[in-house]
């Protein structure tokens, strides 16, 4: 409706503001030279309104072409993506000016990496690059690969002869655990992401082979939580069920303990609630249930647990602090959880 002005390409800076991008587009004003204080927007004086179009998938130099496409970012879960080999990769795409916090020899490292796979390496722009994954911290590289999501478990085997089995929607798959004996961290009702990678990358640390989540309640496996996770995400056996008290009652059967996280009662209404540095090593396969913050386990589960469990606080708090962030309590759980012979 507006033409820019002739000497708009003059503008040492431009100041959006959308409010909200349903609409995917927005109106700025463009002025030349505009005098900006600290804490102010420059003023619309002397402009004329630009249309901006924003994209919703995407930018110039990156584009998905369907829904079972993603964009990893970061580099340690583009390393972890590259060497285990988990998905399929597309692309990857890096930032030629970028210096950032990390040695540039990270990067050249990544990108050698991908050469030596024949994934098409592309040199660009950091607006691209930031619009491609909504302003998230990319370190100036990016890598599209195949949308992952968490494999369906139907059932777990018992522990014979250093292996057991997971039944999943695919088949039977024959594993031998980390450690001693089998460890999977159960996650009922996690939606928040971060708190989710914070959980995997604390579960591979401390050897469990695996994260089981609950369906429709929990979030997916996104390339958030695979940022957050520093990677560990893309190493580690990710499952969902949407029937967890059926999965953990079969599980029992087949020789395998529950372990269930509480506050300070017990979580099966049972007097029996041990504080975390009282409870006996464990002898055999381990399912650890941990809650959402809001609820925390939910009674079906609690009904099934063998052991209930709680970390015992060091000094009198407000009443309304009663439990920590779901990640922090799954670090100081899953660090002081040990199986007998080891």
């Amino acid at each position: 409706m507006f033409a820019p002005r002739a000497n708009a390409h003059l503008c040492s800076k431009l100041r959006i503001s959308t409010g909200s991008l349903s609409s995917h587009r927005c109106y700025a004003y463009v002025r030349p030279n505009p005098v900006v204080t600290p804490g102010k927007a420059p003023k619309p004086k002397h402009g004329h309104p630009v249309k901006l179009k924003f994209k919703t998938k995407g930018s110039r130099g990156i584009t998905l072409a369907n829904t079972n496409m993603e964009l990893l970012y970061g580099n340690s879960p583009i390393r972890a993506a590259l060497q285990q080999g988990r998905r399929e990769i597309y692309g990857l795409y890096y930032q030629g000016g970028f210096m950032g916090d990390e040695p540039r020899t990270e990067m050249n490292e990544l990108i050698s990496m991908a050469k030596a796979q024949a994934v098409p390496v592309t040199d660009v722009s950091k607006s691209d690059m930031t619009a491609a994954i909504y302003g998230a911290n990319h370190q100036g590289i990016l890598l599209k690969v195949s949308r992952t999501d968490a494999a369906r478990l139907r059932q777990l085997g018992p522990l014979v002869n250093g292996r057991y089995s997971a039944e999943l929607a695919t088949g039977v798959v024959e594993l031998e655990p980390r450690r001693k004996f089998p460890l999977l961290v159960c996650l009922e009702g996690i939606q928040d992401e971060r708190n989710l990678g914070s959980i995997i990358r604390t579960a591979l640390f401390f050897g469990a082979d695996g994260v089981l989540m609950s369906g429709r309640d929990a979030c997916r496996p996104s390339p958030i939580v695979s940022k957050t996770s520093a990677g560990a995400m893309e190493c580690l056996a990710m499952y969902r069920s949407d029937r967890l008290p059926v999965l953990l009652s079969k599980a029992r059967q087949n020789g395998w303990s529950v372990v269930c996280t509480a506050v300070r009662e017990s979580a099966n209404g049972s007097d029996e609630c041990s504080p975390l540095d009282r409870i006996s090593n464990l002898s055999g396969p381990t399912l650890l249930v941990l809650g959402s913050e809001g609820r925390g386990v939910t009674p079906a589960l609690q009904d099934l647990s063998d052991i209930d469990v709680h970390i015992p606080m060091r000094s009198d708090i407000p009443s309304y602090i009663d439990s920590l962030n779901v990640g922090v309590a799954a670090g100081v759980i899953l660090s002081a959880l040990k199986f007998a012979g080891e």
